[in-house]
């Protein structure tokens, strides 16, 4: 079986490891590099370094369709996305002879979108997980072939959600990929009517206010722990960056006084300085 990987960030390499490690993978698909941190200097992919490591030829287009011949040169079964990060055309996703299909991170149809782990979150969701679906022009709309489950715990963020569902995904992608090749997977519908989305957060929703609920406060410090992450700002006018929280008492905490009581913050950052954390 020949595979063609497409993603991009340090959730998609336990995944693709797995498959690279069981199958014929011909190339990998990445976004392009983008500059580290705040410099200027070019950082590779760690879907990148993944091919590097493995000999495994890297393609990096800033639309998926400029290497349609490439691709099909390639002559492979099966096409597995992973957080790529780009719209992938129907002239793409017809390449595959046997199927294009990618592992989103929720149970759909619940999050269609960018961000699911974090709408998961600041819903409130006891449980989240992967869903294998195949790819089709409206997004995450394809139907489900495959799911997995894992329990949101109450001190988990964004960023242990991530690991966890990465880590499903690669405990379950070469199962499924042979059940897809042998036609034993039952593909099921999405029941439209369930339907929620769950679209890329913008940067001004990270932050919070003295008149922000705790719950709220809480549950958005958990969900953008990782990116781009919740903030509050001081009365002496200084940005705070909170990244983990907690209802009860936590000595040395950052206090936040919110609507209806206090947060315990300890793990926070001011601007220009180190990370703390009080734990």
């Amino acid at each position: 079986m020949k595979i063609l990987l497409a993603g991009t960030p340090e959730f998609s390499v336990p995944i693709f490891e797995q498959i690279i490690k069981n199958f014929n993978v011909v190339a990998i698909v990445s976004q392009p590099d983008r500059p580290a941190n705040r410099g200027y200097k070019l950082e590779a992919t760690p879907t990148k370094k993944l091919a590097q490591k493995y000999q495994i030829p890297i393609f990096q287009p800033n639309k998926i369709s400029e290497i349609k011949d490439q691709l099909k040169e390639l002559d492979y079964d099966i096409m597995v996305s992973a957080a790529f990060g780009q719209w992938v055309p129907d002239s793409i996703l017809n390449i595959a002879k046997v199927a294009s299909v990618n592992i989103h991170g929720s149970l759909l149809p619940l999050y269609r979108g960018a961000a699911p782990i974090q709408h998961a979150i600041l819903n409130g969701d006891n449980k989240t997980g992967i869903t294998l679906i195949y790819m089709v022009k409206e997004m995450d709309a394809g139907n489900m072939l495959a799911k997995a489950e894992i329990d949101i715990l109450e001190e988990d963020t964004s960023k242990e959600i991530f690991q966890k569902l990465s880590i499903l995904a690669s405990e379950n992608i070469v199962q499924w990929l042979n059940d897809l090749y042998q036609n034993k997977l039952i593909e099921e519908k999405q029941d439209s009517s369930l339907v929620k989305l769950a679209p890329k957060i913008d940067k001004s929703f990270a932050q919070i206010f003295e008149s922000d609920k705790i719950v709220d406060a809480y549950r958005k410090i958990k969900a953008l722990n990782d990116n781009p992450g919740a903030f509050f700002i001081n009365k002496e006018n200084k940005r705070i960056k909170l990244y983990r929280a907690s209802l009860n008492f936590v000595k040395n905490a950052l206090i936040l006084k919110l609507k209806d009581g206090i947060l315990y913050v300890y793990e926070y950052q001011y601007e220009g300085k180190k990370i703390v954390n009080v734990k």
